[in-house]
């Protein structure tokens, strides 16, 4: 019973895990060019 609450818990929290690398990687590669009036 313990043990497949621990698998569970851990999956939920690899899920987890993924969906923030892969957002915050596709942040990063995401890259907008800078307006001409920023840059001055």
């Amino acid at each position: 019973m313990k043990r497949t609450a621990v698998i569970g818990i851990s999956k939920v929290l690899l899920v987890i895990a993924t969906v923030f690398v892969s957002t915050s990687s596709f942040i990063c590669l995401h890259r907008p060019e800078i307006p001409a009036e920023l840059k001055r």
